[in-house]
């Protein structure tokens, strides 16, 4: 991509100033639903300003009759996807929610691209879907709420993994496992870029996408699941040079946008192509097999 003077002046100052505190992190506290942090992110100064103003208070509520499709981007994990399939969907029953799961599993040849397995998903569906949850195949509920919410949620917040007590996952900023978004809104932000490849990083770029779109995303405080363990072959080494070369470049890809070098409309929904070579319909779910 050809930059212009002010781009390439840009580009050479990587984000080195953190938000040390979200302005919005306690006011909106109401017992159960919490703001996400924007706080720890590393932004240069233009564009924290800009993320700030764009962050206005916004009370989070909920809608029924909506219709849910759950989409599961997939690949070489069946058991974990039996044992999520039962418990999802007795969840769903109990809660009444008119639903549809999806699995969407990347055919072989090429590294797992998490988030445009969740655009084909998304894409695939749209005409019988009011709402999305994003979710994770290795990420269990053990207590979620699957109704359809005003602004993105965040349903994980404590996990159980190998038996042990509920603890808080990862960090206040977190956007991902579990992540329910309205239609519009997901196709507002261009869904998530199809430049991710390997694990880490695409839920960033998506959570960040939001953020810049003005929305304000939400927390289940009391959203408890059970993880799985990740196959050992789909684990990456992340130490010193031994860093794989598609997680660097994923890192640089992330650096860009929130350097505001990236521009979501360009990368995303609008530009994804894509081929089903299977589509089967199951008792539990349909399982749709893609391929680029």
């Amino acid at each position: 991509m050809e930059l212009t003077r002010g781009q390439r002046w840009l580009n050479r100052w990587w984000p080195s100033r953190r938000l040390r505190t979200d302005p919005l992190q306690e006011l909106l506290v109401d017992g159960r639903y919490a703001p996400v942090s924007i706080a720890n992110w590393k932004l240069i100064a233009p564009v924290a300003r800009s993320l700030l103003v764009r962050r206005v208070p916004r009370p989070l509520s909920f809608n029924a009759d909506r219709r849910l499709t759950v989409v599961i981007p997939f690949r070489d994990r069946e058991q974990h996807l039996a044992e999520l399939l039962p418990v999802l969907k007795a969840q769903l029953h109990a809660q009444q929610i008119q639903h549809r799961i999806v699995v969407v599993e990347q055919a072989p040849g090429s590294l797992f691209n998490r988030g445009r397995l969740i655009n084909i998903g998304v894409h695939f569906t749209a005409d019988s879907s009011d709402y999305y949850c994003l979710h994770d195949v290795d990420a269990i509920p053990l207590s979620a709420n699957y109704s359809c919410p005003s602004q993105p949620l965040r349903l994980v917040n404590r996990i159980q993994s190998n038996g042990t007590a509920a603890q808080k996952r990862h960090n206040d900023y977190y956007f991902s496992g579990a992540v329910s978004i309205r239609k519009e809104q997901m196709f507002a932000v261009n869904g998530f870029s199809n430049e991710y490849w390997g694990w880490g990083k695409e839920d960033d770029d998506f959570f960040f996408r939001l953020l810049l779109a003005g929305h304000l995303c939400y927390f289940d405080q009391q959203g408890e699941f059970h993880d799985l363990p990740n196959p050992k072959h789909q684990q990456v080494k992340r130490s010193g040079w031994a860093t794989p070369a598609h997680v660097r470049r994923n890192r640089r890809q992330r650096s860009r946008l929130l350097r505001g070098l990236v521009d979501p409309a360009e990368d995303g929904l609008n530009t994804l192509r894509y081929e089903v070579t299977g589509h089967v319909q199951g008792a539990d779910c349909e399982r749709i097999c893609v391929r680029w």
